[in-house]
Protein backbone atom coordinates (compact mmCIF):
# COMPACT_ATOMS: atom_id res chain seq x y z
CA UNK A 1 0.00 0.00 0.00
CA UNK A 2 1.08 3.54 -0.84
CA UNK A 3 -0.16 6.41 1.19
CA UNK A 4 -2.10 6.88 4.45
CA UNK A 5 -5.19 8.75 4.75
CA UNK A 6 -6.08 11.25 7.31
CA UNK A 7 -8.91 12.12 9.94
CA UNK A 8 -12.10 11.83 9.44
CA UNK A 9 -12.91 13.59 5.58
CA UNK A 10 -14.96 11.99 2.98
CA UNK A 11 -13.09 9.50 1.44
CA UNK A 12 -13.24 8.59 -2.81
CA UNK A 13 -12.48 4.90 -3.40
CA UNK A 14 -12.00 4.03 -6.96
CA UNK A 15 -12.02 0.40 -8.40
CA UNK A 16 -8.62 0.46 -10.62
CA UNK A 17 -8.22 -2.50 -12.89
CA UNK A 18 -4.92 -3.57 -13.71
CA UNK A 19 -2.87 -2.04 -10.92
CA UNK A 20 -0.11 -4.64 -10.75
CA UNK A 21 3.48 -2.20 -9.77
CA UNK A 22 4.14 0.12 -6.99
CA UNK A 23 6.29 2.33 -9.17
CA UNK A 24 3.18 2.96 -11.31
CA UNK A 25 1.36 2.97 -8.02
CA UNK A 26 3.46 6.27 -6.91
CA UNK A 27 2.83 7.68 -10.56
CA UNK A 28 -0.54 7.46 -9.75
CA UNK A 29 -0.55 8.72 -5.90
CA UNK A 30 1.52 11.88 -7.43
CA UNK A 31 -0.46 12.64 -10.12
CA UNK A 32 -3.98 12.20 -7.91
CA UNK A 33 -2.56 13.91 -5.24
CA UNK A 34 -2.48 17.06 -7.34
CA UNK A 35 -6.11 17.22 -7.97
CA UNK A 36 -7.45 20.52 -6.19
CA UNK A 37 -9.79 18.29 -3.70
CA UNK A 38 -7.11 16.39 -2.30
CA UNK A 39 -3.20 16.31 -1.63
CA UNK A 40 -0.09 13.15 -1.90
CA UNK A 41 -0.45 12.56 1.65
CA UNK A 42 -4.48 12.20 1.21
CA UNK A 43 -4.42 9.28 -1.46
CA UNK A 44 -4.39 5.37 -0.41
CA UNK A 45 -3.00 2.70 -3.07
CA UNK A 46 -3.98 -1.03 -2.44
CA UNK A 47 -2.58 -2.59 -5.29
CA UNK A 48 -3.57 -6.33 -4.22
CA UNK A 49 -7.33 -4.88 -4.00
CA UNK A 50 -6.88 -2.81 -7.05
CA UNK A 51 -7.97 0.12 -5.11
CA UNK A 52 -6.72 3.84 -4.91
CA UNK A 53 -8.49 5.70 -1.58
CA UNK A 54 -9.13 9.32 -1.44
CA UNK A 55 -9.63 11.85 1.48
CA UNK A 56 -11.27 14.94 0.31
CA UNK A 57 -10.15 17.79 1.56
CA UNK A 58 -12.51 19.36 4.72
CA UNK A 59 -11.27 22.72 3.02
CA UNK A 60 -12.65 21.89 -0.14
CA UNK A 61 -15.97 23.62 -0.97
CA UNK A 62 -17.07 21.81 -3.89
CA UNK A 63 -18.06 18.62 -5.22
CA UNK A 64 -14.87 16.60 -5.92
CA UNK A 65 -14.41 16.37 -10.01
CA UNK A 66 -14.83 12.59 -10.28
CA UNK A 67 -14.31 12.97 -14.39
CA UNK A 68 -11.44 14.82 -13.88
CA UNK A 69 -9.18 11.96 -11.72
CA UNK A 70 -11.12 9.30 -13.49
CA UNK A 71 -9.62 11.16 -16.18
CA UNK A 72 -6.24 11.14 -14.86
CA UNK A 73 -6.47 7.58 -14.04
CA UNK A 74 -7.55 6.57 -17.37
CA UNK A 75 -4.67 8.64 -18.67
CA UNK A 76 -2.01 6.89 -16.95
CA UNK A 77 -3.27 3.44 -18.55
CA UNK A 78 -5.15 1.45 -15.70
CA UNK A 79 -9.36 1.26 -16.20
CA UNK A 80 -11.70 2.50 -13.47
CA UNK A 81 -14.64 0.08 -12.88
CA UNK A 82 -16.21 1.98 -10.44
CA UNK A 83 -16.33 4.92 -7.93
CA UNK A 84 -17.48 5.01 -4.40
CA UNK A 85 -18.09 7.87 -2.13
CA UNK A 86 -18.09 6.99 1.78
CA UNK A 87 -18.73 3.31 0.38
CA UNK A 88 -22.00 4.48 -1.85
CA UNK A 89 -20.95 3.97 -5.55
CA UNK A 90 -21.27 7.36 -7.22
CA UNK A 91 -20.40 6.38 -10.63
CA UNK A 92 -20.11 3.23 -12.97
Amino acid sequence: MIGVLSGQADTLTFKVKGLVCSFCAHGLNKGIGKLPFTNEKDVLINIKNQTVKVAINKTYKSDPHLKQAVELIKNTGYDVDKVFLNGKEVWR
